[in-house]
C-alpha cells in the first residue's frame, strides 16, 4: 500500500473482500499448537507490512501458533462498517487513524481492549497518547520541515517561520494539499508559522491559518500528492523546501539524498489497533495485540522501519543512533506537537458538520481564488 493520508486523516489499513475474509473462524489456544486458530489483519504493504511482519507477525506465530491470517485489498470504512452491522466483520484486529476511528466510536462497532492480557505496567507506557478502551495507538510519525542541503548549504530551518522565511531561506515551497484536511498538517503548519504556540492550536483558527497561508502562496510551487513526492521535489530543485514525513526524509538521506529534516515544532501523526465487535477470532487478536505492546516487539518494529513504538519503554531496547530517527525518543518529542484527532472529528460550532469538513471546505474556497 502505498504510505499516504491522501483520504480525510487517512486509515494505514486494507481490507480484502468482506465475505472472504468475514468467513475466519477461531480455534483453540494451546501455546504452539498447529490448531490454535487464526487471526485476520489488514495488511498495509510496503515498508511498514514488512515490518509489521517482522516485528509482530512471524514472531506472534512462532510463539503461539496462532495463524496470522494477512487481508490486502484498499480500505472502504463503510464496507467494514456494514459488516459488523451484518455481524460478519472483514477482519479481527484494524489499524485506521483518528477520523475512521472515531467512526467506528459512533457505530459502537469496537469490542473493549483485555488489559488483562497484557503484561503489568504496559498500558502505562503507551506515550504520548494514552491507550484508550477500545484503542491503542500503533505507532507514530512525524511531518517535519525539510529542505534542500545542495540549496541551502549550511543553512538550517529551525521551524516553521523559517520555512515561511524566503528572504532568509530563498526558494520555492511546497506543502501537502488542505483537501486532506489533518492529513499533511498543513493547517497547524500555517498556524505555527505565524506564531500560534503549540499549546493555543486548537481550536485552529481558520482566518489566521488562511492569512498566513496568503503569504507564502507565491511561492508554492504546488501541493504534494504522494509521501515521496516532498523528496522528488527537493532532489530535483523544483523547491527548497517542504513538509514530508520523517520517514522519507531519513529514508534519503540513508541514500545520501541532499536533504535535512528538524524536529523542532515537528507534528506527530498516530494509528491506532482496535478490535472490531463481533470478530470470530476477537480472543487471538486481543493475545496478538497484547503482544504487540511488549517492549522487545516494539523495538524490534522500529528498528524495522522508522516509526516510533508506542510503548515508551521499548526506547530502553534501542540504540542511540536509532533513537535519534524516531519522532518520539525522549530528545525529539520535547518540542513535537500531537495532532489532536478529537477536536478534528468533533463537530463545529454551529454545524453539521465536522471541524475537519469545515476545514476542507475552507481550503477549496481558498485555493480556487
Amino acid at each position: 500500500m502505498k504510505f499516504s493520508r491522501k483520504t480525510a486523516l487517512g486509515a494505514a489499513v486494507a481490507v480484502s473482500t468482506l465475505l472472504a475474509t468475514a468467513a475466519c473462524g477461531s480455534g483453540g489456544d494451546s501455546e504452539g499448537a498447529p490448531s490454535a486458530g487464526k487471526v485476520v489483519v489488514p495488511d498495509p504493504g510496503g515498508d511498514l507490512g514488512k515490518a509489521m511482519k517482522k516485528a509482530f507477525f512471524d514472531p506472534f506465530e512462532k510463539k503461539t501458533g496462532i495463524d496470522v491470517v494477512l487481508s490486502s485489498g484498499e480500505f472502504d470504512a463503510a464496507v467494514v462498517l456494514a459488516g459488523v452491522k451484518a455481524g460478519a466483520p472483514a477482519y479481527d484486529l484494524m489499524n485506521p487513524n483518528g477520523a475512521v476511528l472515531q467512526r467506528f466510536r459512533e457505530s459502537s462497532a469496537l469490542e473493549p481492549i483485555d488489559y488483562t492480557l497484557w503484561q503489568d505496567g504496559i498500558r502505562d507506557k503507551i506515550s504520548p497518547v494514552k491507550a484508550a478502551a477500545d484503542a491503542v495507538p500503533a505507532y507514530y510519525i512525524s511531518v517535519v520541515p525539510a529542505w534542500s542541503t545542495a540549496k541551502l548549504g549550511d543553512q538550517a530551518l529551525t521551524s516553521w517561520a523559517d520555512f515561511w522565511n524566503v528572504g532568509k531561506f530563498p526558494g520555492k515551497r511546497t506543502l501537502a494539499p488542505g483537501s486532506w484536511g489533518a492529513g499533511g498538517a498543513t493547517f497547524e503548519i500555517a498556524a505555527m508559522a505565524d506564531g500560534v504556540a503549540a499549546k493555543d492550536l486548537y481550536p485552529i483558527d481558520y482566518d489566521r491559518v488562511f492569512a498566513s497561508l496568503d503569504k507564502l502562496k507565491p511561492n508554492l510551487v504546488k501541493f504534494w500528492e504522494t509521501g515521496a513526492e516532498p523528496i522528488q521535489l527537493l532532489t530535483g530543485g523544483q523547491v527548497t523546501a517542504s513538509s514530508a514525513w520523517n520517514g522519507r526524509v531519513a529514508g534519503a538521506q540513508e541514500k545520501g539524498v541532499p536533504v535535512a529534516g528538524t524536529w523542532n515544532q515537528s507534528i506527530l501523526q498516530y494509528d491506532n489497533w482496535a478490535i472490531l465487535k463481533g470478530s470470530k477470532n476477537a480472543e487471538n487478536a486481543q493475545k496478538l495485540l497484547a503482544f504487540m505492546m511488549e517492549p522487545q516487539p516494539q523495538a524490534d518494529f522500529a528498528n524495522a522501519i522508522t516509526y516510533s513504538p508506542a510503548n515508551s519503554a521499548a526506547f530502553d531496547l534501542l540504540s542511540a543512533d536509532r533513537a535519534a530517527l524516531l519522532p518520539t525518543s525522549p530528545k525529539n518529542v520535547e518540542t513535537a506537537v500531537t495532532q489532536d484527532y478529537d477536536w478534528w472529528t468533533a463537530t463545529a460550532p454551529g454545524t453539521d458538520k465536522s471541524n475537519e469538513e469545515v476545514a476542507i471546505e475552507r481550503w477549496q474556497a481558498w485555493v480556487s481564488k
